[in-house]
């Protein structure tokens, strides 16, 4: 009998995972048949399987001949006493069973149970009931007969009295009984029955705990190492009924909030059908809350009184809907997040709106995170208050990675919905690196048709283009935090999933012209290749705003490679293509304008590279979100300032190097930081306090790194460091960029680097003193490399430099005034100033000093007309050495100037510059006051109006200044 046991198993291992169960379940018909009746408790959870088990029980039954009752509870007959067993012994009660037995155990059957058929019946005492039932079953029992009780915790008094009796005594004749209730919800007098029967022995108990993960895989046919399987066995509690009803939602593609109320949640939605109005407002209230709440909050959302509410919650938990938590005394939970689903969705829709705005309120008071609050602001309203948005970001920026889909959600809504006129400025800008982390973490959306259009909205692209824009993103993401290998990978990922899925020219000339974004930005030798790839595919098939990014491209790699006249011709016709584009084409790529203007610098053409800048600027200034910005912005700072413009350089320096900040763009800002130091070293009075400090702050924000963010600012600030006298530490920042060759200098900065190390060599520099013919042989060389007007200039000073070191100040002179021509036609007018200066110091020692005068009164007049102070402070009396080199700036600060204007501010305002000026942010300082941050933006932003003042770093330099004033007077 054994073999045939386990064949049924086996045949059955298909239908029910609960191996163990059954085995037990059959063990017990087997002994059944062969003549020992008995008494099985079968219990566990809701949705564990019970009822499949019972089921396929019945069905083995059948097929060997046993007789079998089959009797159910439900909670709508709690009213209706005995019910169940009379449906189930019905089929038995015939006249002849009952003339059988003995005159008054056929009477007690008829008037206890015949009777109620007809909605009849009297109380009957439930031993004797018990007794008579007991012999009907043993007379039925002539092949076996199986009585089955499933969800015996709905049965009413009297059923779980007579139910009692019958599981005290032990069946003599083959009966076999099994009763299946959910313990948390079964009669307590019906537990100890049973319990005392197992320790008895006259009860078998069988318990379903939850399942294992070979089982849950078994369930579900997959494999055990399936990677989403043990994510939804926790998610499931090890529930056979949840865990098939998540794979169902998943297949089906379900939305996590569309109700199942058929299939397999049919039971649930059937369960909750039961409830009561009061009953059903506190649940779905519970419902709004979410997986955790307290009595009073539930009182709060459905609007009942709190005695009320206990007492429907009581009732709640009795019905097993909602449980106490373990972690807690005072909070409670749903026995599972699937009956919440359907609670929720079952809810009438207006009022579960304003329940939602009821439950933020609670959790306000419950200073709740933000993720928490964002699902109720979502559910709550599609008008969003500016607190709403603020609540959103920093939920998005809470679940990047926990759960990036409502992250990204979360922060689109943010970005599109938040006034960049009220936000301090940059703000929005962080939220777009959580953002790029979110997309990365949620497969760019590939799933998700929804988010695709919010990624998209109000904008020209389509949802079907979701994807390659949330690569870009995340690529420019990657490329401004300084994870250049990373950019790359992505996006030779996507590449090459695009390829594969036959994506058209156009989307894969745009990621290989992001692929060659990348090389240039680490400066790779693969540019060229990947330049002359982007665009040979921009030109098969290519939008017209891709086939001019990847014509500036292309002019960069031609560049890059030594290929001038290539390089030109590229670049002119990158302009052409720009040019013809309308705002909005250049608005959703205005990359590709900081990219031409990059080349426009590189190709010596700063007043073109400027109109590129500020048309990219003033594009995409007014979408305060758009991660571009600071690029642009610190791009126009670099030409401004090669111009002269000192003023309108150090105010996009400083704005490019907030906002680089806000997206945490450590390498954009030291370019930023370096170009404001270098822009007040030439508009300050020499011995500058205020050059030198930003000085040295930027030289301490600088971070080794190969990319040509970095070259540029060790460019700026060892320019700086020359002017103000540091020669030794000019030397030591330049040759740190790959020694004496410079070869982590991208080749169209080595010209100037090398003048810069002839200058310092020639100004005694440490380490390169005497080194002056080197360097400017290096200068040489880099310039013949690239052809170029302003590179032949950078060596042309070069090595007027070697010659005033050597005494030839004729030659000199000849050397700075035709490096000084070749600055003006490249429109470098602050080289074009320094130049002549050295033209006129070397001609005061020349044969004809004569010229000295006249060159130096020149220069000087030039620097009065662009305000470079530090130029035109200068004497011409003083010695070669004191100018443009070492002593040019005291190596001491001078006496530290007093700060006037203060007393334009009010007294409030005074207050928050002086709390500013600690470095305080501006929560901090919102404490400190009394007030709320937002007053004190406004405040700070009145107060930079004001100083005519640009940053918050300013104004810290500022007031540092006047605290260190104010304590020594």
């Amino acid at each position: 009998m054994v073999t045939t046991t386990m064949s049924l198993i086996a045949k059955q291992s298909t239908s029910s995972v609960r191996y163990r169960e059954s085995l037990r379940l059959l063990g017990a018909l087997q002994a059944l048949q062969e003549g020992q009746g008995g008494i099985v408790e079968l219990l566990g959870e809701p949705g564990s399987g019970k009822s499949r088990l019972l089921a396929q029980l019945t069905t083995v039954a059948h097929a060997r001949g046993v007789t079998v009752l089959d009797g159910r509870c439900y909670p709508s007959e709690l009213d209706e006493p005995l019910h169940v067993f009379t449906r189930a012994v019905n089929g038995i009660m015939t006249a002849d069973r009952l003339s059988a037995l003995s005159r008054e155990h056929a009477e007690l059957l008829r008037a206890g149970l015949c009777a109620r058929l007809g909605g009849r019946g009297t109380e009957l005492s439930p031993l004797q009931l018990s007794q008579a039932l007991h012999a009907l079953l043993s007379q039925a029992a002539d092949h076996g007969l199986l009585l089955v009780l499933d969800d015996f915790h709905w049965a009413d008094p009297q059923s779980l009295a007579l139910a009692d009796h019958l599981a005290r005594w032990t069946f003599q004749a083959p009966v076999l009984l099994v009763i299946a209730h959910r313990p948390r919800q079964a009669a307590p007098s019906l537990l100890s029955t049973l319990a005392q029967g197992a320790e008895q022995g006259r009860v078998d108990r069988i318990d379903l705990p939850p399942l294992d993960l070979d089982q849950a895989a078994r369930l579900l046919g997959v494999r055990p190492d399936t990677a989403w399987l043990p994510s939804a066995l926790h998610e499931s509690n090890g529930q056979p009924l949840y865990l098939l009803a998540q794979e169902e939602s998943a297949t089906k593609g379900a939305d996590p909030r569309t109700p199942l109320l058929t299939g397999r949640l049919a039971p649930l939605a059937a369960e909750l059908a039961g409830l009561d109005p009061a009953e059903r407002l506190v649940a779905e209230s519970a419902a709004v809350l979410g997986g955790r709440f307290s009595r009073d909050e539930l009182a709060a959302v459905s609007e009942l009184p709190v005695d009320e509410t206990c007492a429907v919650v009581n009732a709640l938990i009795q019905l097993d809907v909602v449980r106490p938590l373990r972690c807690s005394g005072t909070l409670l939970g749903f026995r599972h997040p699937l009956l919440r689903r359907v609670l929720h969705d079952q809810a009438d829709r207006c009022w579960r709106s304003q329940a939602h705005r009821r439950a933020l309120t609670v959790l306000n008071r419950r200073a709740a995170s933000a993720s928490e609050r964002a699902v109720h602001i979502e559910l709550s309203t599609s008008s969003f208050t500016p607190e709403d948005l603020e609540t959103l970001a920093r939920a998005g920026q809470e679940a990047e990675q926990t759960a990036p889909y409502d992250a990204v959600r979360w922060l689109l809504t943010a970005l599109h919905g938040l006034p960049a006129s009220e936000q301090p400025t940059g703000r929005l800008l962080g939220l777009i690196p959580p953002l790029a982390r979110a997309l990365r973490a949620a497969n760019y959306l590939t799933d998700d048709a929804g988010l695709q259009t919010q990624l998209t909205q109000n904008s020209a692209l389509d949802p079907g283009e979701a994807y390659q824009a949330a690569v870009r993103l995340c690529v420019i993401v990657e490329c401004l935090h300084g994870r250049f290998s990373e950019a790359a990978e992505l996006v030779t990922a996507a590449l090459a999933e695009l390829r594969s899925a036959g994506a058209d020219n156009d989307v894969l000339a745009q990621l290989t012209l992001y692929q060659g974004i990348v090389s240039s930005m680490r400066g790779d030798e693969h540019l060229p290749r990947i330049a002359a790839q982007a665009l040979v595919l921009a030109r098969s098939g290519g939008k017209r705003t891709t086939l001019a990014g990847a014509m500036a491209l292309h002019a960069l790699g031609e560049l890059t490679a030594g290929r001038v006249p290539q390089a030109l011709a590229s670049y002119d016709a990158a302009v052409r293509q720009m040019d013809e584009l309308s705002t909005t084409d250049v608005y959703y790529h205005s990359e590709y304008l900081a990219l031409l203007g990059w080349c426009a610098m590189a190709l010596g053409r700063p007043r073109e590279a400027e109109s590129f800048y500020e048309r990219g600027t003033s594009v995409v200034r007014d979408c305060s979100h758009n991660a571009m910005l600071p690029v642009l912005l610190s791009g126009l700072a670099e030409v401004q300032l090669r111009q002269g413009r000192l003023a309108s350089a150090r105010r996009s320096a400083a704005e490019a190097a907030e906002l680089a900040g806000y997206l945490g763009a450590q390498q954009l800002r030291e370019v930023a930081l370096a170009q404001e130091a270098l822009c007040v070293t030439y508009a300050d009075a020499p011995g500058s306090s205020r050059a030198s400090a930003l000085t040295e702050q930027a030289v301490q924000s600088l971070r080794r790194s190969v990319c040509r963010w970095h070259g540029a600012a060790v460019l700026s600030l060892s320019e700086a460091l020359l002017l103000q006298g540091a020669p030794d530490r000019c030397v030591n920042l330049l040759l740190d960029l790959g020694g004496t060759d410079l070869a982590e200098l991208e080749p169209m900065l080595r010209p100037r680097g090398f003048e810069l190390l002839a200058l310092a060599s020639l100004s005694g520099g440490a380490g390169s003193a005497g080194s002056t013919s080197l360097w400017a042989d290096r200068a040489n060389g880099a310039a013949q490399a690239l052809r170029l007007p302003h590179n032949r200039a950078y060596a042309l000073v070069a090595r007027g430099h070697l010659l005033s070191e050597q005494g030839d100040w004729d030659a000199a002179v000849t050397l700075y005034q035709e490096g000084e021509r070749a600055f003006d036609g490249a429109q470098l007018r602050l080289h074009r100033l320094t130049t002549r200066i050295r033209a006129a110091r070397a001609a005061s020692n020349s044969s004809r000093p004569e010229r000295a005068a006249e060159l130096w009164a020149s220069a000087q007049e030039l620097a009065e007309q662009w305000d470079v102070l530090l130029l035109a402070r200068l004497s011409p009396d003083a010695p070669l050495e004191n100018s443009l080199g070492r002593g040019c700036h005291a190596l001491l600060p001078g006496p530290i100037p007093s700060v006037t204007g203060l007393e334009v501010l009010t007294g409030r305002e005074r207050e928050v510059a002086r709390e500013a000026g600690t470095g305080r942010r501006t929560r901090e300082i919102a404490e400190a006051l009394g007030l709320s941050p937002r007053t004190v933006e406004v405040h700070l932003s009145r107060i930079y109006r004001k100083l005519e003042i640009g940053s918050r770093a300013e104004l810290a330099r500022l007031m540092a200044v006047r605290i260190s004033t104010d304590a020594t007077t």
